[in-house]
């Protein structure tokens, strides 16, 4: 009996232990192996948010221009000998002393298509020979009247002795006086005609009236050509060149209200500086100066036409090229500027991750303002001295925990 009780007693001890067991949750101690493991922080480089004083600039579009653009036509009319086209312009251009020679007895086109002329270049020649007669003849007919003049003065001479006697009577008098009259009309006529003739064998060379390029030929040796009619080529000058540009009606507004405001300076009075930048080029490295402002607004788009002057001494420039103009519209204020390239976008816009006390990264919404080199300017979201991721963007979250391995001094990037 002693042992049945002891041995219920035991069975009774073991469920307690086995309950207790299940109640306490006994479980195995955690070992290194069961422990959570936190991640790694990313590798970043980080700039410092810098504070520098900076212009605001907006950026338009427009074509260079010509500021002289002429026309070539013949001013006498005549079958074409030369022109820039011509293969004796082209031998002549490279014969040497021969070519020199041969100059001296008859003008010769030495420029080509395309080429950069000057002021009085020969162009074109027109066959003078008929207006060399009409000179010729002109030359004749005036010396026979000036010999006519001549002889009427000594008969005038000899009528105003006569007169004083009255050997003659008034009436041949009166006749000589008319007829001194008439022959000096002839003389003066007739010096007209010869200078006519004379401008009209000069108009047989047609020579360049400003600097500039040579435009295509558009007729060949051979053809004949109408005075004041017919187009030869055309010249534009490129240095300095115009670059047309228009601006729209809330930025012309804007400038305006700073202008009366007393902030920028007024463009029609003063040459305001603005730079411009061709499609195969980074920034804007031409600097030119406003020196027009259209009167009026295009009431069908809203813009303004706006031009300005470039110099134009290494002839990149020339007229019809797309340009981009950057035009000031603030003087230099203090702006927080940072690395572009820390400026990410998604479906919120445009934002910056920015370090924390703690390593953490955190996403900032920003609003942007100038471009400024390889720094932008942040108008909103941002304060001075706060660093921003500059690499690694994609790899990082809100949230995540970041190592700086490369923290760029006063913000400049790479």
């Amino acid at each position: 009996m002693m042992y049945l009780r002891r041995l219920c007693m035991l069975g009774g001890l073991v469920r307690v232990a086995g309950w207790c067991c299940i109640f306490a949750g006994c479980h195995p101690a955690p070992t290194a192996a069961t422990r959570p493991v936190l991640p790694s922080p990313i590798d970043v480089e980080a700039a410092e948010a810098i504070t520098q004083s900076i212009i605001d600039y907006r950026i338009f579009t427009g074509r260079t221009a010509a500021v002289d653009s002429v026309e070539i036509r013949a001013r006498a009319s005549g079958y074409l000998l030369q022109t820039p086209r011509s293969v004796l312009a082209r031998a002549e251009t490279t014969s040497g002393a021969s070519s020199q020679a041969r100059a001296q007895a008859e003008p010769i086109v030495v420029v080509a298509e395309g080429e950069q002329v000057k002021v009085g270049d020969l162009l074109f020649v027109i066959d003078p020979d008929p207006y060399r007669l009409v000179l010729e003849q002109a030359k004749g007919t005036l010396e026979a009247a000036q010999a006519d003049l001549k002889q009427a003065n000594q008969d005038f001479a000899r009528a105003e002795e006569l007169i004083q006697n009255d050997t003659i009577s008034r009436a041949d008098y009166d006749t000589t006086v008319a007829s001194l009259s008439n022959k000096r009309g002839q003389v003066e006529a007739l010096t007209a005609t010869l200078a006519r003739a004379q401008l009209d064998l000069k108009y047989t060379q047609v020579r360049a009236p400003i600097d500039g390029l040579l435009g295509q030929t558009l007729i060949t040796p051979g053809n004949l050509v109408v005075a004041d009619t017919t187009l030869l080529t055309t010249i534009v000058s490129n240095d300095p060149i115009f670059v047309d540009f228009d601006v729209d009606e809330q930025s012309v507004l804007d400038y305006r209200s700073r202008m009366l405001a007393g902030k920028v300076d007024n463009a029609r009075k003063t040459s305001i500086s603005i730079r411009l930048g061709l499609t195969n080029e980074d920034g804007f490295p031409h600097v030119g100066t406003i020196d027009f402002v259209n009167n009026r607004t295009d009431p069908s788009t809203g813009n303004t036409r706006i031009r300005g002057t470039f110099e134009n001494s290494t002839g990149i420039l020339s007229p019809g090229l797309f340009a981009r103009v950057q035009v000031p519209f603030t003087e230099k204020h203090p702006a927080i500027l940072i690395p572009t390239i820390a400026i990410g976008m998604d479906q919120q816009g445009r934002y910056v991750m920015v370090v924390g006390s703690n390593n953490a990264v955190e996403r900032r919404s920003v609003e942007l303002g100038e471009i400024v080199g390889h720094m932008t300017a942040i108008r909103g979201g941002l304060k001075q001295g706060e660093l921003v991721v500059t690499s690694g963007l994609q790899k990082i979250r809100n949230g995540s925990f970041v190592h700086i391995v490369d923290e760029k001094a006063q913000g400049e990037s790479k």
